[in-house]
């Protein structure tokens, strides 16, 4: 198993408050993931191929957490988060997704 497996599992191991806690934290991390794809202080995109794409996982993040929310999230969709975002193949967002899942981990395991 891989580790991008591993940290799926983890993730569908938690409790459904633990879930929702780390999936919430992990969506503000990734919109600052998105902060470096602009030009602070301005309205200007220095890099709109990446902030598509770090939509586009925030989106699944989302997603999964108001389904888990709503009690209608499907099997599977939880682990594939994991996927969505540490399996990035856009070199320049590699370090800061992994550093977005690590800081939502690491938030939720200091809260216990």
């Amino acid at each position: 198993m891989s580790s991008i497996e591993e940290e799926g599992v983890w993730l569908e191991s938690l409790d459904l408050d633990d879930k929702l806690r780390f999936l919430a934290r992990l969506g503000f991390e990734i919109t600052i993931v998105g902060r470096n794809s602009y030009e602070a202080g301005t309205n200007e995109l220095i890099a709109p191929a990446e902030l598509r794409r770090v939509n586009e996982i925030q989106h699944r993040v989302t997603a999964c957490l108001s389904q888990l929310l709503n009690g209608t999230c499907p099997d599977g969709f939880v682990p594939s988060i994991a996927q969505w975002v540490l399996a990035e193949k856009d070199a320049e967002l590699v370090p800061y997704l992994r550093g977005a899942w690590s800081g939502a981990k690491h938030n939720l395991l200091n809260q216990h």
